[in-house]
């Protein structure tokens, strides 16, 4: 049984050897009563997948292979348990497949039926029909229980070829269900399960009013989400009734407030755009400008009058945008924030310039204390174009300094001159940050696959010399093969 608990996890991950191990597992406890019990029940608590991964595991791979360790136990034949008929119902023999799909427990017992589900897309015909029978069968009184057993696991057969047939069943019990039942099944755990319960409600218009403000504000599957919200603004157009989306404003996911506010301003209630001038999520933003621009204002003038005095919160999304709708006259009001407190708002008025098109020296935040904020730079310095000397830059990657200012000065080196490039790699690869060392190793690599061959600028004497001193000190970090390329591409281009 400790075994049992240790494979189930990475055989419902699909690693094949595990899942051999633990059919061998289960030969070895199917004989026992207590322990077959025991490790039904750890099965089923492994979540939707452990049955379609173990079902192939629990046949030899080739025909006529025959392990030892995986014979038939006398058990299985017999379908003295639960986990025998479940053994008996993958057997590599159809007929032993059919037999078991016969057994009372295969419609009864709940912890079966993600094999009896797996038997509706059978390659035996006749298997597959029986399996059918049985589901058609099992589905007439089926429970919350056995559907939310179901569903998760019929949702991954409509992957497979004959998949459709089953999924259907499935589908038509959930609509002849009565609407706790279906509730009940929208909160099942597997993601994929929920969000096939959440369609089949959906389409057939079995969620009210608050059971759909209610998954759009806290259901965890943001396609689930942000379905419900698109019913609620298909009904508040419907209607003319703007209290349907209202409360969906102050939804934590963009993409439910983004139909809210659109169905309300469809409405002709433009005055919320204004609210959501600052969002972070872009989306949002922009529908907000959107409604402004309908109820006739203008959302750049609005950003420019919130930031000219140093916004405190929302400074993010005001600077964002600012960076969506206003000119490169605005840059002025972006370069103030360079200097905030705040990381985030540091990086984004560096964004804000960048989108402007504003020209502005950015080389001192290239060590800046926030690497949000120094990536950006980078962006911002290599969108512009050489502009920082390089002199600064070779400063800038020496072992005294952070490694993210390390990093951003080697990205601006290696954007420069093959040369410049095998230099900024040599460096860092001689050095003691292992990070930066695998970086280097990578791009050098990268270079000698890619560019060596058709790199025919010459190398000056004097950096040639240096070259091959850095070389020298980082070959153990380089390889024997990248080392052996760089000598002789340093050598050819005298």
């Amino acid at each position: 049984m400790d075994v049992i608990r240790r494979l189930v996890l990475p055989s419902a991950q699909g690693h094949r050897h595990a899942c051999d191990d633990l059919a061998r597992a289960l030969f070895g406890v199917v004989c026992d009563g207590l322990l077959a019990e025991e490790a039904l029940d750890v099965l089923t608590t492994a979540g939707p997948t452990i049955w379609i991964e173990l079902d192939p595991a629990l046949r030899p791979w080739a025909y006529g292979y025959r392990d030892s360790r995986v014979a038939a136990a006398s058990a299985v034949p017999q379908l003295s348990n639960a986990l025998a008929v479940a053994l008996a119902a993958c057997s590599r023999d159809g007929r032993e497949r059919e037999a078991a799909l016969r057994h009372p427990l295969m419609g009864t017992d709940v912890r079966l039926l993600p094999v009896l589900a797996i038997r509706t897309v059978d390659w035996a015909p006749a298997v597959r029909r029986h399996a059918l029978r049985v589901m058609a069968e099992v589905l007439i009184h089926a429970d919350a229980a056995m559907l939310r057993a179901l569903v998760p696991v019929t949702v991954r057969l409509l992957d497979r070829q004959r998949g459709d047939s089953v999924t259907e069943l499935v589908r038509q019990a959930l609509l002849r269900t009565d609407d706790e039942t279906l509730s009940a099944v929208r909160r099942c755990e597997d993601l994929r399960g929920r969000r096939f319960a959440y369609t089949v409600s959906l389409e057939a218009g079995r969620m009210d009013r608050l059971q759909l403000t209610a998954a759009a504000l806290g259901e965890r599957d943001i396609v689930s989400r942000t379905r419900c919200a698109e019913v609620l603004a298909a009904q508040a157009l419907a209607g003319d009734r703007p209290e349907l989306v209202e409360e969906l404003l102050d939804s934590g996911s963009a993409r439910v407030r983004v139909e809210a506010l659109t169905a309300l301003v469809r409405l002709g209630r433009t005055a919320a755009g204004e609210r959501f001038l600052a969002d972070e999520a872009s989306l949002m933003r922009l529908t907000a400008q959107w409604a402004v621009r309908r109820a006739g204002g203008d959302p750049a003038e609005l950003y420019r009058q919130r930031l000219a005095p140093p916004a405190g919160r929302g400074a993010r999304g005001l600077l964002a945008g600012l960076g969506d709708c206003g000119t490169r006259s605005d840059a002025d009001l972006a370069l103030a924030y360079l200097r905030d407190p705040r990381p985030r708002v540091r990086a984004e008025a560096v964004r804000v310039l960048r989108r402007l098109g504003a020209r502005a020296d950015l080389a001192d935040l290239l060590e800046d204390p926030a690497p949000v904020v120094v990536r950006n730079v980078v962006d911002a310095i290599r969108a512009a174009g050489p502009g920082v000397p390089a002199e600064r830059l070779w400063a800038l990657l020496g072992e005294d300094r952070p490694r993210h200012v390390r990093q951003a000065a080697h990205r601006l080196l290696t954007g420069r001159d093959a040369w410049t490039r095998i230099r900024a790699d040599l460096v860092l690869a001689g050095g003691r940050d292992e990070a930066l060392v695998l970086r280097a190793r990578a791009d050098l690599a990268v270079w000698c696959a890619r560019d060596a061959a058709t790199t025919y600028q010459r190398c000056p004497d004097e950096l040639r010399a240096h070259l091959l001193d850095l070389l020298a000190r980082a070959e153990h970090a380089v390889g024997e093969g990248t080392a052996h390329t760089l000598r002789w591409v340093l050598g050819t281009r005298a």
